[in-house]
């Protein structure tokens, strides 16, 4: 099997612990375990606990981006794009993972505040400039009416996610089916280009 493949493996039984255990009681053996694979291995792959699930903020990081990179280099018309990308934003966000991920660097932020800064680094202040970039461009390309870029990225985030993280994190909803999510995004896209379409 092809490392990245087992890293992958590895990545997902640290989660699956993490869901049944909570950050505190997860423990390297335990994802061993869990991997069928030997602490050794996940020590040297990525350090430490801390170092296991930045990998894992790292990689749902990157399934965002290349949704959001997708529906760009698709060349769709931006409610399309915006619709794409917004689908794949909420299913991260709200999904089981980046639930428990985000309680676990809340729980941890005041004994140990490295989990939260790289999943704010690695998830939302590597995802957003996609997004600004994204509405910068449509602007050039007369699309779009957005005098400030970050602004209305921000609004777009605001009319898609609302408090639903809010609610996920403190487990007043489900965990979102794709066709919901889809239509969330595309309820919410439609109201932004009400607001900034050129």
């Amino acid at each position: 099997m092809a490392r990245d493949a087992r890293r992958d493996e590895v990545m997902d039984a640290a989660m699956a612990v993490l869901i049944e255990r909570g950050y505190r009681d997860t423990t390297m053996l335990a994802v061993a375990k869990k991997a069928s694979a030997s602490k050794e291995t996940l020590y040297a792959w990525f350090g430490d606990k801390a170092g296991l699930f930045e990998a894992i903020i790292r990689r749902n990081a990157k399934t965002v981006a290349a949704a959001l990179t997708s529906a760009i280099d698709d060349g769709g018309a931006p409610e399309q794009v915006l619709a794409a990308f917004g689908t794949a934003l909420l299913q991260l966000l709200l999904g089981e993972e980046s639930v428990a991920i985000n309680r676990a660097a809340i729980g941890e932020v005041r004994n140990d505040p490295s989990l939260a800064t790289v999943l704010a680094e690695r998830g939302r202040e590597a995802t957003l400039p996609l997004l600004i970039d994204y509405l910068v461009n449509q602007k050039a390309a007369g699309t779009l009416n957005v005098e400030d870029a970050e602004e209305a990225a921000q609004d777009l985030l605001g009319l898609l996610v609302g408090d639903l993280q809010v609610r996920r994190l403190l487990a007043r909803s489900a965990s979102p089916e794709k066709q919901w999510a889809a239509e969330r995004a595309a309820q919410a896209t439609g109201k932004f280009l009400k607001l900034y379409r050129a």
